[in-house]
Formats: structure tokens, C-alpha cells, sequence
């Protein structure tokens, strides 16, 4: 598979999304391919920092796939930080999994940690009502 490929790609190097809905960035050109596709849409993006030998990202991967199906209007991305220094040092990754909330290419939230409940949780609070403006 190629430049962006979605879902999965070679288990051994990257971390199975196969059952969702998940791009797998592996280079700066799809990185700047795809932030541009997700602006052009007005899309909601969350980016998966992680690496193959990281157990917690391991566990967390099928969640993020699953939430992926649940969530078509968000675009889910991972990056293994072992393949994209350059955009560990940008968002200033300093754990794994760390997953990070964008819109407009501009960070709108963090969650640091493999905790599947606080992630789940986090796209619950996506898609919570507003009751009040500017409250």
C-alpha cells in the first residue's frame, strides 16, 4: 500500500486499523496531503501518536478503529513516531499513545495516555449539544 494508505498495512509495521476507518501516515508528503484534504471538508481530524512497540498504543488501536466507524464525520490519522520525528517535535509528543484533536490545522485538543474509557469519553464530548453559546 502506498503513500496514505487507509486501514491497514503490513502488521509487523504499523498497527492494525483494518476493522476501521483509519489513515496511516508514513511520510511529510501525506502528512501535508491529508491536513489539506481534512481543512478543504471542514473536517474535524484526530491524530494517533504511537509506535509498534508500545503496548498500550497496541491496545488502543482496535478502539480507535471502532470509533473511526462511529465518527465518519471526524477523519482519524496515525502516525508512528518512530517513522515522523519532524511531527513528534511539532506537537510536542512526549508519550505514547497521545492523540491530538485538530480543526483548521490547528490543535483543539490533547489526550496523553492509552486510557480507552478517556478516549471514548472524548469523542462523547465531540458530540455533546451545546446548550449555552459563550457560557
Amino acid at each position: 500500500m502506498g503513500c496514505c494508505g487507509s486501514s491497514t498495512v503490513d502488521a509487523e509495521e504499523h498497527l492494525d486499523y483494518s476493522s476501521g476507518n483509519v489513515t496511516v501516515i508514513t511520510d511529510q508528503m501525506c502528512w501535508e496531503k491529508k491536513m489539506e484534504e481534512v481543512a478543504e471538508l471542514g473536517k474535524t481530524v484526530v491524530v494517533k501518536f504511537s509506535a509498534t512497540w508500545c503496548g498500550p498504543c497496541r491496545n488502543a488501536a482496535p478502539v480507535f478503529a471502532e470509533l473511526s466507524l462511529k465518527h465518519p464525520e471526524i477523519a482519524f490519522v496515525s502516525v508512528d513516531v518512530d517513522e515522523m520525528p519532524d511531527l513528534v517535535t511539532q506537537f510536542d509528543i512526549r508519550a505514547t499513545p497521545t492523540f491530538i484533536f485538530m480543526k483548521d490545522k490547528e490543535e483543539i485538543d490533547k489526550l496523553v495516555g492509552g486510557n480507552l474509557a478517556d478516549l471514548e469519553n472524548k469523542f462523547e464530548e465531540f458530540n455533546r449539544p451545546k446548550l449555552y453559546d459563550d457560557v
